[in-house]
């Protein structure tokens, strides 16, 4: 099979160093210095993202704040404000939707999306690249990355950083890949490179040319049984055609469990009932986000002595509001020998179908409520999780503070 032949139309979007550049952007006596944005500032905080210039020093993601010091002393370590960075995230979605109308956010920081037959990528990249710095800030770079499908088109976004524009296609892919190593490829680590390496892949070159028939013995058999679907996929990637569908609400009901943890600080760590309702909230909030209800509730707790407990419930019927998730898990932790000096609290849900399949009820007017929680969802949505939200639960930011996870919004 030969690549991909057609003009390039997808374009993947990435923030540069995004939490840190977005407290960059508010705050202009941070720029130009090292900054990173922590989970926690204390020494064993994990960074969740560094600046340009720290990444410089060797300062990375998933480094203990310890580790960051020893390399400067003198960095900047911030806390997450997720509401900067949602407000971004939106802002530059509106800017990418005048150009597409067939727009996937990935995650908080980026998003692929597809132009029209006849639309030149290059232009339009340069365009979004201006329109950000005009309506959403200066300080604020992307890498932009083209080509033939998602995958290709992720691989180019990461070439040139920060601020790279790279297209990958017909003319250049053999130039590119063979510039690269196999662990520059999105998806393809240490273990999966030494898989490769066993069958004498050695190179993205080699990668590319090798038959399916290799590839199938590399990946091997998948869920289904579906013998070497991997290596199927993974030839039609390296060849430029399209085989990553969107995620979407069916890859949301495929999942086992949606729910929220948090790791409290030694001074909280006897506040289980107001983690467990701000937790319930969250959990909440992402199911419906994903139109979904769940069968079943789970919920583990670990205290600072190392004990560790844990229970799970199918529930005579489904549940998706806030109140009934909080309901179960309480009836839950009134089971728990666990009762204070928490190390981590962690519920979730599980055994999903779709919430537009409502059962009625005999009692509850049960389309009525989802719809009252729907429209609360949407105030929520519009100005910030917790806009409106159940009396029980306790709005101190120290509690349980807004965070988002990775692949979230």
């Amino acid at each position: 099979m030969e690549f991909n032949g057609n003009l390039p139309n997808i374009i993947y979007l990435d923030i540069n160093s995004c939490f840190a550049t977005i407290e960059q952007q508010a705050n202009p006596h941070l720029r130009d210095k090292p900054v990173v944005v922590a989970a926690y500032t204390t020494n064993s905080g994990c960074i969740l993202a560094a600046s340009v210039t720290a990444k410089k020093l060797g300062i990375k993601t998933g480094m203990r704040v310890m580790d960051a010091k020893k390399i400067y002393p003198k960095v900047i370590v911030l806390l997450p404000d997720p509401a900067k960075y949602r407000f971004v995230h939106k802002a530059i979605l509106r800017i990418v939707k005048r150009y597409s109308s067939d727009v996937s956010p990935k995650s908080i920081d980026e998003f692929v999306f597809k132009l029209p037959l006849g639309v030149d990528p290059i232009n339009v990249s340069k365009e979004i690249k201006e329109k950000i710095k005009q309506e959403v800030g200066e300080y604020i770079t992307v890498s932009i990355g083209i080509s033939t499908n998602k995958y290709l088109a992720k691989v180019a976004s990461n070439l040139v950083k920060p601020n790279g524009l790279s297209e990958i296609n017909t003319n250049n892919f053999l130039d590119i890949f063979s510039r690269l190593k196999l662990t520059n490829l999105t998806g393809i680590k240490k273990g999966n490179s030494v898989r490769l390496k066993i069958f004498g892949i050695n190179t993205v070159l080699q990668f590319y040319n090798s038959p399916i028939w290799k590839l199938k013995l590399v990946f091997g058999a998948l869920p289904a049984g579906r013998q070497g679907i991997g290596g199927f996929y993974w030839y039609q990637r390296l060849h430029g055609y399209e085989v990553d569908l969107p995620a979407g609400r069916q890859a949301a009901l495929n999942q086992k469990m949606i729910g929220n943890s948090y790791a409290p600080p030694p001074n909280m760590a006897n506040e289980a009932p107001s983690i467990i309702s701000k937790l319930c909230e969250k959990t909440g909030f992402r199911l419906r986000n994903h139109n979904l209800k769940a069968s079943g509730v789970h919920l583990s707790l670990q205290d600072r002595d190392g004990n560790f407990w844990h229970m799970g419930r199918k529930l005579k019927k489904d549940i998706f509001s806030n109140c009934d998730i909080q309901k179960e898990i309480n009836n839950l932790f009134k089971i728990s020998p666990i009762k204070e000096n928490f190390r981590n609290i962690s519920i979730s849900t599980f055994g999903f179908n779709k919430l537009n399949n409502l059962q009625l009820e005999i009692f509850e007017d049960s389309q009525k409520r989802k719809n009252l929680i729907t429209a609360i969802d949407d105030i929520n949505k519009k100005w910030g999780l917790y806009t409106i939200h159940s009396g029980s639960t306790n709005m101190d930011s120290k509690v349980v503070q807004d965070r988002i996870s990775f692949g979230q919004i």
